[in-house]
């Protein structure tokens, strides 16, 4: 057995021969599993892939498992942990994998595999029929000695059951159905209101079309939140937003109907139907309905047209989905269930305490917003997390230099920053923030070469060239300082930051010359020790230079204060940046 990965759309559109043809022979398989509804789905999602199973010796795909990762953070450990998933999650009422009949078993063993050699905290496999053994099988790969398994049923305020599924077989014919599936009350309360619909010009029933699809869907959503917002809490816009765009993509490739009852121009109720003609089943996924009105029911009605016109237009499955709802009884339904399972390592951390690769710029990503929301205890593990998992992540090496000069641990955030600049020497913005990690713990001549070698590289570099003559001040070199201020005085820029420096450079000229003449004036004292212009050997060693994401690091000690001459600050403000960028901000 050999698998393929496809992560993108047009991987997707070139295996959809083999895919439609194993969906016509898998007797599991169901329309959020076909190709037609994936196709839509997955071209607004994110970090999916799906494993493709080949026979050796055999040119075609036999088996089909579209997953997906998402990524959570870990509030006790702060670690971020990869979930994988099925792909259809939550826009799919049933989930699982195609397979050729006979093959089931070899399909699992090898998708479990290749799913164990994945990084990941939890495995989740929701909405798996009960009746099938391939849930069973994947699950015997992760035995309960290293993973645990719990079941993944979600509760429900309204003591519904989500595991169950009614259905109804339709028969040949609506009078057949109405004989066998129906009791005789309802059976004759259908019929008087199906009558009057059909008889009174005041009501009517609508099916959407591309002028009213827009219309019919805002009646159905409005109707909707009407009854759920109160429960759904702040979860209502979202899964309006999510499930609209489902079921408008299933309406453009013709697998939608919008049945609307209306009395007069008062919409009564509004259900969507999703239609798989393959497999020759209506899927009943939402409805809307006026609770103010009584009689007729408007849900009785809208199924009793719908199950009739799907008898009439050859489908064989009324499916209601997912949950026991009473009234769902009144139609002669059968029942299957699902179940799902949540798989999760024993550690509570990503097998081989790596990122799964789908989620290295998730997780940077992430940990860039957290860092610009001063959230620094929760950014530092995930720039340790994509270090960890990939090393030559050079933005994640830099971001995580800037926190540490965010929390004042300069000489780790000047390990980093030495480290980057020995593989990209020409980075001319990682090395202006070395020189001012040097300069926040008082290596002040350590700075001065490096704002030196940068301003030969760069000589319009404002902000450094006043840095520089900083640096060189609080070394003692006060000439070769004055000589830095005084150079402003050859560059003519309009730049509003080399404005702002050549008047702090100016005010510093004319400080510091009478500081100059000050010390001429004075008579030395004989016992006085000469100012080395040179700073002393430092071996920079980084106490924290494993990147492992769990190791908590001890606070920096205070920083050491320049010692300038009078009037000259060290506090030159630059406009602040945010992490990942690479504009400089001085914090000495």
């Amino acid at each position: 057995m050999k698998i393929d990965i496809f992560e993108t759309l047009e991987e997707f559109e070139k295996i959809r021969e083999d895919w439609d043809r194993i969906y016509f022979e898998d007797p599991e398989a169901h329309l959020f599993l076909s190709w037609q509804w994936l196709q839509k789905y997955l071209s607004h999602r994110h970090r999916w892939f799906v494993l493709a199973l080949k026979q050796d010796g055999d040119a075609h795909y036999c088996a089909f498992l579209p997953l997906k990762v998402s990524t959570y953070q870990d509030e006790k450990t702060k670690l971020f942990c990869d979930e994988i998933r099925m792909a259809g999650n939550y826009g799919a009422d049933y989930t699982g994998f195609l397979c050729r009949p006979g093959l089931e078993d070899a399909a699992a063993d090898a998708f479990s595999a290749y799913i164990g050699r994945e990084n990941w905290t939890t495995l989740t496999f929701d909405y798996f029929y009960t009746a099938s053994s391939r849930l069973d099988r994947l699950l015997a790969a992760f035995p309960q000695t290293e993973f645990s398994q719990t079941s993944n049923e979600r509760s429900n305020s309204d003591n519904i059951d989500n595991t169950i599924c009614p259905y109804v077989t339709l028969p040949e014919s609506w009078e057949a159905y109405l004989a066998t599936h129906m009791s005789a009350q309802t059976r004759q309360k259908l019929r008087r209101f199906m009558r009057m619909v059909e008889a009174s010009p005041d009501y009517r029933i609508t099916h959407a079309t591309s002028e009213t699809i827009e219309r019919d869907l805002d009646t159905l959503f409005r109707l909707w939140r009407i009854k759920w917002a109160e429960r759904k809490g702040s979860k209502v816009d979202r899964l309006i937003t999510l499930t609209r765009e489902m079921l408008l993509d299933a309406f453009n490739q013709g697998a939608l109907d919008v049945p609307v009852l209306w009395y007069q121009d008062r919409p009564l109720g509004v259900i969507a139907n999703l239609l798989d003609r393959q497999k020759k089943t209506v899927l009943f996924y939402i409805t809307g309905r006026d609770e103010e009105w009584t009689t007729p029911s408007p849900g009785l009605l809208l199924h009793g047209f719908a199950i009739r016109d799907a008898i009439a237009e050859g489908y064989r499955i009324y499916d209601f989905l997912r949950g026991n709802e009473a009234y769902k009884y009144s139609f002669g339904v059968e029942e299957r269930r699902i179940r799902s399972m949540l798989v999760r390592t024993l550690s509570g951390r990503n097998l081989r305490n790596c990122l799964n690769p789908r989620s290295i710029e998730h997780v940077y990503e992430r940990a860039v917003e957290l860092h610009k929301q001063g959230q620094l205890d929760r950014a530092e593990p995930g720039y340790r997390q994509v270090i960890h998992t990939m090393p030559t992540h050079t933005r994640a090496r830099y971001g995580l230099a800037q926190l540490f000069d965010d929390k004042g641990e300069h000489d780790e955030a000047e390990y980093l920053y030495k480290g980057l600049l020995a593989t990209m020497p020409g980075a001319g913005k990682i090395q202006h923030r070395l020189g001012d990690s040097q300069m926040a713990q008082g290596h002040y001549g350590e700075a001065a070469e490096t704002f030196e070698a940068l301003l030969a590289r760069h000589p319009l570099l404002s902000l450094v060239r006043y840095k520089l003559g900083v640096a060189l001040c609080a070394t003692g070199r006060g000439e070769e300082a004055l000589s830095v201020f005084t150079s402003f005085e050859d560059i003519l820029s309009d730049d509003p930051d080399h404005m702002r420096c050549k008047l702090k450079a100016h005010d510093a000229v004319i400080r510091l010359r009478a500081a100059l003449q000050g010390q001429q004036d004075e008579v030395p004292e004989p016992a006085q020790t000469p100012v080395s212009n040179a700073s002393p050997p430092r071996v920079l060693v980084s106490p924290k230079r494993t990147l492992d994401a769990s190791v908590r690091l001890p606070t920096a000690p205070p920083l050491l204060e320049p010692s300038l001459p009078a009037g000259i600050s060290a506090h030159l403000q630059a406009r602040p940046s945010k992490p990942g960028e690479t504009r400089s901000r001085i914090k000495h």
